[in-house]
């Protein structure tokens, strides 16, 4: 396996940093963090130098672009713009829901708008009573007649769906035997009568906002059903896998932020007479933290390169996930520890990092269910 970066890769992380640092640095994502709101400037600045258009088809606007360049992308994003990685993760799934699912109609209309710099379409899977147990979904969607859809339903932790012009939203016909074959997905345009959102307070992502959607007889027109009825499971598994390992990356640019500004504080802060970089303890968590780092990005890496060459990763993605979302909060825990109360002010990012980075052992899959999908693959391979 080659790890070297192809010409195209290195020239294109080379120009999304200098993009960073001239429209996102620090001072500017801490001003947004404070102030709970989102990233628009840096956003449309990725749409404006091509980003947002990768991995889009060409005939929509995009560029074509293999999974390993997308985690690169957002492991620069997640380095210097974590939200906005984030977002950029986020987006991936539903940019792949629709490019495989939805009509020539829902992607010219969607895609286009995405990669002149609208936000990502939200995905409403989670309910109040179905989070990781998605079989318990209970919004409905009913045919009335034959042209049009009435739903009704609620829909919580919802991120991006009070920015976002679309929802792509998962219902369940509760008459079907098997919850995972009665399944649809729908384009719902937020600004539809009936649908009622409220942004919910979270610990962190401050600039990535995240809802609650009521949905009250929210009537759509037939053509708004993605892909086939009943099947909205089978599409929304379809992609799964690269969105967790996109997340997955921005967290190994976060603790490399984080783990920078240990280093570079060990080096300068002063007690007992010199750096505390001189002491043991303090190099022990250092090494133990590049470690990580390493091991995090070889490991998407590898699962990014299984991926391009058409190999499957079912258990392997979710290992991944598990271990890079664990280690990337581990190295900036370090961080904050070696930082000390510098690091646990609001006016160190640290502490940024440490609340927005902790919630991706959740979103996407909780650390339990990465278990359940790889235990049991695990098992298999011993089975006599």
């Amino acid at each position: 396996m080659d790890f070297r970066l192809t010409e195209e890769q290195e020239l294109l992380m080379s120009s999304l940093k200098e993009l960073l640092e001239r429209e996102a640095p620090e001072s500017y994502i801490a001003e947004l963090d404070e102030k709970h709101e989102f990233p628009w400037k840096p956003w449309k600045a990725l749409a404006d130098n091509g980003f947002l258009g990768l991995g889009i088809d060409e005939k929509y606007g995009g560029t074509p672009a293999d999974v390993l360049t997308q985690c690169l992308v957002a492991d620069v994003l997640g380095k210097y713009a974590f939200p906005v990685g984030v977002i950029y993760g986020l987006g991936v799934i539903t940019i792949r829901d629709i490019e495989q699912f939805a009509s020539d109609e829902q992607k010219a209309r969607v895609l286009g708008g995405i990669i002149k710099g609208e936000p990502p379409v939200a995905l409403g899977i989670s309910e109040p009573q179905a989070g990781s147990d998605a079989a318990g979904l209970k919004t409905s969607a009913v045919l009335e007649g034959d042209e049009e859809w009435v739903i009704n339903g609620q829909k919580i932790y919802c991120t991006l769906s009070n920015v976002a012009k679309y929802i792509l939203l998962m219902t369940r016909d509760s008459k079907a035997e098997n919850p995972y074959k009665g399944m649809s997905m729908f384009l719902l345009p937020t600004d539809t009568k009936g649908v009622r959102i409220n942004p919910l307070p979270k610990v962190g992502w401050w600039s990535v906002p995240t809802c609650e959607v009521f949905l009250d007889d929210v009537r759509l027109p037939k053509s708004a059903l993605v892909g086939t009825v009943n099947n909205g499971w089978m599409q929304l598994m379809a992609n799964f896998e690269i969105e967790r390992l996109i997340l997955s990356a921005s967290c190994v640019g976060a603790a490399e932020a984080a783990y920078e500004d240990a280093a570079t504080y060990a080096n300068q802060r002063v007690q007992f007479g010199q750096p505390i970089g001189n002491f043991q303890m303090i190099q022990e968590k250092l090494v133990d933290m590049a470690i990580k780092i390493e091991n995090m990005r070889n490991y998407y890496y590898k699962i990014a390169w299984m991926m391009d060459n058409k190999m499957p990763v079912r258990h392997e993605h979710a290992m991944a996930k598990l271990y890079i979302t664990q280690a990337s909060f581990e190295v900036i825990d370090d961080a904050m520890q070696i930082l000390g109360g510098m690091g646990y002010m609001m006016a160190h990012r640290i502490q940024r990092l440490w609340r927005d980075v902790r919630v991706m052992r959740i979103g996407g899959g909780t650390d339990q269910i990465m278990y359940n999908i790889a235990g049991p693959q695990l098992l298999k391979k011993f089975k006599k």
